[in-house]
C-alpha cells in the first residue's frame, strides 16, 4: 500500500508539474504581469556544474545565497543557510566540530564522512569537522541537491555545497562589524581589508573574526554555563594576474576554537520522569554533570590554485593543505561498576533502579571520556576546461588525495580531577586512569578522472553526461596498547582495504521559451568504506550478549542511485521565479552509527538499502516596490527496505530525514532618503517530524518544530545597524538524539537541547 501510494503521489506530481509550466510557457510575460516597479529579480551565475551558469539554466536542483542575501539574511553559520533550502537538514551535535547534514534523505552518521562535498573557492575540504565555522566576507553559497559524485567525487553521494569568499581586486574597500547577543552573552567582532598591492597585478585580502559566548545554559552541580564557546578566524588570500592569460590565487586561513562537548541530557526508562518511557520532545532535564566539558580546535590551511587562459580553453592546476586537531573531553555516561570499579551495587541496578539514574549526572560513578580527531591532508587537482560559448563543451580532469587521521577514545575513572589526559591511555596511577581505550591511525589516499561533455542538441534541447572514477585505498593502524584489547598481539595490527566506484550521470535540459527550463537527470554517487575498531564485533557479541549482528570490523561502500524530473521558472518580466523537483532514490548499503553501552563499541554498521522519493519547490517574488516574498517546501517519504542487523526495522522510517520541511519569508526596503533604507525582515521555518533511530522507537519521534527569525534595522552607503532575534518565541525543543536500546531492560535517549531564542544587535561600517 505504502508503494502504491508513493508511486501515485510521484506521477501525480510529475503531471502536475508538467502542467502548471505548459500553462505558464503558454502565457506571455505581459499578460501574467500587473504593472509594478518593483525591480527583477537579481540573475545568479552558479558553478555548479564548475563553468559560469545561470541558475535558471543549470539542470540540477541547485538552491543559491549572493552577497545581499547573505548579509540581509543574518547568515554567519551553516544552519542559517541551510533552514532556508528544502529537504536539506541541519543538527549541531553536541561537538562543536561535528555537526551533521541530511540532504534528501542522504543521512550523515557520526564517526564517518558526510553526505555532501563541500568545496572552498573551488577546493575540496575534506574534513567534514571543518565545515560548521563562522561565515564572513562570503560571495556566494550553492547547495546542490542528488548525488554529485560524477563531478565532485567521493562523499558527494547527497549532493555538493559550494563556498566562494569575495575577491580582492583594484578596488581599495574594507568592512569592520561589532556585535552582541543577550541571551549568550556573546560579543562578536568581524571584518576583512582588501585592494590592490600593484594596481593591476597584484591584489590582496585578510579577513577574521571572533567570537566569545558565554553560554545558554547553566550547569546545576558546577554552577557555571554548560556551553562557552570562543572562535577566532583568519584569513588572507593573494590574487596575481602574471599575465592577460594567467592568474595565481593563493589562500591561507587558521582558526581556533574553544568550547564545550558531551553536552547531553539522559532521559532513561523507568527513572523519575520517564517511568512510562522516553520523550524525546521533554527539554525539562537541567544539566548536572560534575566533569567540566573541553572541546579545543585548530585548523590551518592553505591553497595554490593557476588559471591560464587560451583560446582553445581554460587549464586549472590546484594544490591544497589541510590540517585539523581536535581534542575534547567532558562527562562520562557508562556505569563504570561494569569494569568492576563499583562493585556494589551490581551493574544491572544502574539500568533499573532510579536512585542510582546516571548518564551526564552528578556524582563519579559515570566516569569520565576523551577524544581527539586529529587530520591532515594533501591534495592536487589538474582540469582542462573548454570555452563557454560553443555547441559542444567539455570539461576533463585527475584529482589525488593523500589524508591521515588519528582517532582516540577512552572512557577513564572521574577522580575528582576532571579530565586529566597526560597521553590517550592515561596509566592507572594517573589523575584519570583509563578503563578502555581506543587508539587508530588511518592512512588514506584516494585518486579520479572525471570528464563532463554537454552539448547543444539545437537552440532548445541540450544533452548532458558527466562520468568519474574514483579508488580509494584505506589503511588503519591499531595503536591501542595491549592492556586494553581482547588480544594483546591486535596492537599495532595493520588491516588495509581499497574502495572505488564509477559515478555516471546524465541530464537533457530543454527550454520551451526564455522563461521556462525543463529537465530530467540520473546520477550515482558513493561514499567509502572503512574500518571499525578492532574487536568491535567480537565485543558486542561476547559483551553485549547479540549473538546474531551483523556489525563486522570493517564495512563496505554506500553507493546511491538518483532519477529526477523539475522545472525552473522565470516569469512576470522575471518579478517571479518558481522551481520545482520530483526525485527518487536508492541508497544501498547506507552508513549508520550505533553504539553498544556494555562493551563501548562505537561503530559503523550497514542499512542494507534504503528507499526515498520525495518533492520539492521553492519561489522569489517581487511584486511591488521594496518587496520581497520567498519561500519553499520539500517532502520526503524515506523507508528502510532491508536491514539484516535490525531485520524489525523494514518499513521503518530511516533517522535523521524530517517528513517536511517548509520556510516563508518576507524582506521590505523601504527608502528614507539620503541614501537610507530601513530593512525589515521576517522568517519563519517548519521541521516535520522525525525519528532518530531505524528501529523508530516509541518516545523517540521528535514533533514539528516552528521557528520564527526576525530582522530590522538601518542601511546607509557606508554603515548599517540591524536589531535581530532567532527563534523570536523560544520554542523549546532538543535538536539532536542518541537513541539506545537494551533489550528487556530499556531505553536510553541521550538529547541535545537546541539554541534557546537569541537576540541583539550588530553594527557594521563599510569604507
Amino acid at each position: 500500500m505504502r508503494n502504491q501510494k508513493r508511486s501515485q503521489s510521484f506521477v501525480l506530481l510529475a503531471t502536475v508539474s508538467a502542467a502548471a509550466v505548459s500553462a505558464l510557457q503558454g502565457l506571455p510575460s505581459a499578460a501574467v504581469a500587473a504593472e509594478t516597479t518593483a525591480a527583477p529579480i537579481e540573475e545568479i551565475l552558479v558553478t555548479s556544474r564548475r563553468r559560469s551558469e545561470t541558475l535558471q539554466d543549470v539542470p540540477m536542483a541547485v538552491n543559491a545565497f549572493n552577497a545581499a542575501t547573505i548579509e540581509r539574511a543574518g547568515i554567519d553559520r551553516a544552519e542559517n543557510f541551510i533552514a532556508l533550502t528544502p529537504n536539506v537538514h541541519f543538527i549541531q551535535t553536541t561537538n562543536i566540530g561535528e555537526s551533521q547534514v541530511h540532504i534528501r534523505g542522504v543521512i550523515q552518521p557520526r564517526d564517518t564522512e558526510p553526505p555532501f562535498a563541500y568545496v572552498l573557492d573551488g577546493v575540496l575540504v575534506p574534513n567534514p569537522n571543518a565545515f560548521n565555522q563562522e561565515f564572513v566576507d562570503i560571495q556566494q553559497i550553492e547547495i546542490i541537491k542528488g548525488p554529485i559524485g560524477s563531478i565532485y567525487g567521493r562523499n558527494a553521494i547527497g549532493g555538493a555545497i559550494l563556498v566562494t569568499t569575495k575577491k580582492p581586486s583594484n578596488t581599495f574597500e574594507g568592512m569592520l562589524k561589532g556585535g552582541y547577543e543577550v541571551e549568550g552573552e556573546e560579543y562578536k567582532l568581524s571584518g576583512y581589508v582588501s585592494g590592490p598591492v600593484v594596481e593591476d597585478k597584484v591584489f590582496a585580502r585578510i579577513t577574521g573574526s571572533y567570537t566569545d559566548r558565554q553560554g545558554y545554559y547553566k550547569n546545576i552541580t558546577l554552577n557555571d554555563e554548560e556551553d562557552p564557546f570562543q572562535e577566532a578566524i583568519v584569513r588572507g588570500r593573494v590574487v596575481i594576474a602574471a599575465s592577460e592569460s594567467v592568474e595565481f590565487d593563493i589562500t591561507a586561513g587558521y582558526a581556533d576554537v574553544d568550547g564545550h562537548a558531551f553536552n547531553f541530557n539522559n532521559q532513561t526508562g523507568g527513572t523519575p520522569g520517564f517511568e512510562t518511557g522516553v520523550d524525546i520532545n521533554d527539554t525539562s532535564i537541567p544539566f548536572s554533570g560534575n566533569v567540566r566539558s573541553f572541546n579545543n580546535q585548530k585548523r590551518y590551511d592553505a591553497t595554490i590554485k593557476m588559471d591560464w587562459t587560451s583560446d582553445y580553453g581554460t587549464l586549472t592546476m590546484t594544490g591544497a593543505y589541510h590540517k585539523l586537531d581536535e581534542n575534547m573531553g567532558g562527562e562520562g555516561a557508562v556505569d563504570l561498576a561494569l569494569f568492576g570499579l563499583y562493585p556494589d551495587p551490581t551493574p544491572g541496578d544502574f539500568f533499573t533502579d532510579p536512585s542510582l539514574f546516571e548518564g551526564y549526572g552528578p556524582t563519579p560513578r559515570d566516569g569520565t571520556q576523551y577524544q581527539e580527531r586529529n587530520q591532515k591532508d594533501t591534495s592536487f587537482e589538474i582540469r582542462f576546461t573548454s570555452p563557454d560559448d560553443r555547441a559542444l563543451r567539455y570539461i576533463v580532469g585527475a584529482y589525488y588525495i593523500d589524508f591521515s587521521r588519528e582517532v582516540v577514545l577512552n572512557r577513564a575513572v572521574d577522580t575528582g580531577n576532571g579530565v586529566v589526559v597526560p597521553e590517550p591511555a592515561p596509566g592507572p596511577d594517573s589523575e584519570n586512569p583509563a578503563v578502555a581505550v581506543t587508539w587508530t591511525d588511518n592512512d588514506n589516499k584516494a585518486y579520479s578522472l572525471f570528464g563532463q561533455l554537454a552539448y547543444d542538441v539545437t537552440e532548445q534541447l541540450e544533452a548532458s553526461v558527466a562520468v568519474r572514477w574514483d579508488k580509494e585505498k584505506r589503511e588503519t593502524t591499531n595503536l591501542t596498547p595491549p592492556e586494553f584489547t581482547n588480544n594483546p598481539s591486535d596492537s599495532g595490527l595493520v588491516r588495509k582495504s581499497d574502495f572505488s566506484d564509477f559515478q555516471p550521470r546524465v541530464s537533457l535540459r530543454y527550454l520551451p521559451n526564455d522563461d521556462v527550463s525543463l529537465y530530467a537527470t540520473y546520477g550515482e554517487g558513493f561514499r567509502s568504506g572503512g574500518f571499525n575498531p578492532l574487536g568491535s564485533r567480537d565485543n558486542i557479541i561476547n559483551i553485549d550478549g547479540i549473538t546474531d549482528t551483523t556489525v563486522q570490523d570493517a564495512f563496505d561502500k554506500e553507493t546511491s542511485k538518483s532519477a529526477e524530473i523539475g522545472f525552473k521558472s522565470s516569469l512576470m518580466d522575471r518579478k517571479l521565479s518558481v522551481n520545482g523537483a520530483a526525485f527518487y532514490t536508492e541508497v544501498n548499503n547506507a552508513h549508520y552509527f550505533q553504539f553498544f553501552p556494555f562493551s563501548l563499541s562505537r561503530v559503523i554498521s550497514i542499512v542494507d538499502k534504503n528507499e526515498i522519493w520525495g518533492f520539492e519547490f521553492d519561489f522569489t517574488a517581487r511584486l511591488d516596490e521594496g518587496w520581497t516574498f520567498y519561500g519553499g517546501f520539500g517532502y520526503i517519504d524515506s523507508e528502510i527496505k532491508r536491514n539484516n542487523e535490525a531485520p524489525q526495522t523494514v518499513g521503518n522510517t530511516m533517522p535523521f530525514t524530517p517528513e517536511y520541511t517548509a520556510n516563508v519569508g518576507m524582506q521590505y526596503v523601504y527608502p528614507l532618503g539620503n541614501g537610507m533604507d530601513m530593512v525589515t525582515r521576517v522568517d519563519y521555518f517548519r521541521t516535520g517530524p522525525i525519528y532518530f533511530d531505524t528501529l523508530n522507537t516509541p518516545g523517540t519521534k521528535r514533533k514539528p518544530i516552528d521557528l520564527v527569525d526576525a530582522r530590522i534595522g538601518l542601511d546607509a552607503e557606508n554603515w548599517s545597524f540591524t536589531l535581530w532575534a532567532r527563534n523570536l518565541f523560544d520554542e523549546n525543543y532538543n535538536a539532536d538524539g542518541v537513541v539506545l536500546v537494551v533489550p528487556n531492560v530499556t531505553v536510553f535517549n541521550f538529547v541535545t537541547k537546541a539554541t534557546p531564542r537569541t537576540w541583539g544587535a550588530d553594527i557594521t561600517f563599510r569604507f
